[in-house]
């Protein structure tokens, strides 16, 4: 269900890799964020945006991996947005994620996978401020609602996550390292934080979050072996990514 974490902005979990869909109050409707994730998922959120009340005005994609290209005819045949670099890698690898959204989720409409446009320099109707940064993900993004202490970190500042650099793109602990810091100087307007995947962080929280990340960063920075809680014995499906950032950074 719905759960509002802050004014006109509510986050409901999937049981998926604890994948988080967000509707954020606009002028004039309802933006969702990164609505997933299987089929089921997606109809119980669109019920439950229909008790809210609120039309859907537009979707709006944090960055280009699959579990963040979603949508549902019950949304609305409405414009989803990402920033122009995210848009482009979306079309580009719109097939694959396809394929991956068939293999890891059942009853999504994979027609509508991916289909995202720039959004507008103005932000069109996505309130707030786009923080773009490299990490991750080409065109990845967070969004900033200052005006509400809030901020959505897409696949970023997770509990449940440890970072996860992007394999195809070259020094991405230098894009991490930059990307935590333009998150940490947005962070300072806020008290709730929205990840992708993990639990709200409120409060003391959110700095605490910001911590883990840079100290993992920092630990493959100087050729480490992180000592991070989410690396712990419930987390051996983490152990494979966090392989492939200790190979990368020490390729680098």
């Amino acid at each position: 269900m719905l759960t509002q974490v802050a004014d006109g902005v509510w986050v409901r979990q999937s049981a998926w890799v604890w994948s988080n869909a967000i509707a954020v109050r606009g002028e004039d409707g309802l933006i969702l964020v990164d609505p997933g994730i299987d089929g089921s998922d997606l109809n119980q959120l669109a019920d439950d945006l229909d008790r809210v009340g609120i039309p859907v005005v537009a979707g709006f994609s944090t960055h280009p991996h699959w579990d963040h290209l979603l949508w549902h005819p019950r949304f609305g045949d409405v414009p989803r947005y990402a920033t122009t670099a995210g848009a482009q890698a979306a079309s580009e690898a719109r097939e694959r994620a396809q394929a991956l959204a068939a293999e890891s989720a059942s009853g999504v409409p994979l027609e509508l996978i991916g289909l995202v446009t720039p959004l507008p320099q103005d932000g069109g109707p996505v309130p707030g401020e786009i923080v773009e940064h490299q990490a991750h993900a080409i065109g990845h993004a967070a969004v900033l609602l200052a005006d509400r202490g809030v901020l959505l970190a897409g696949d970023m500042l997770s509990d449940v996550l440890i970072p996860l650099l992007d394999p195809r793109r070259p020094d991405q602990v230098g894009a991490y390292e930059m990307a935590l810091d333009r998150l940490g100087e947005a962070a300072r307007h806020v008290d709730v934080l929205v990840p992708g995947h993990g639990a709200v962080a409120e409060g003391p929280e959110v700095a605490a979050r910001l911590a883990a990340d840079h100290a993992y960063i920092d630990a493959l920075r100087r050729g480490e072996e992180p000592v991070d809680a989410r690396l712990g014995p419930d987390a051996d499906w983490l152990s494979g990514p966090h392989h492939s950032n200790l190979e990368q950074a020490r390729g680098r």
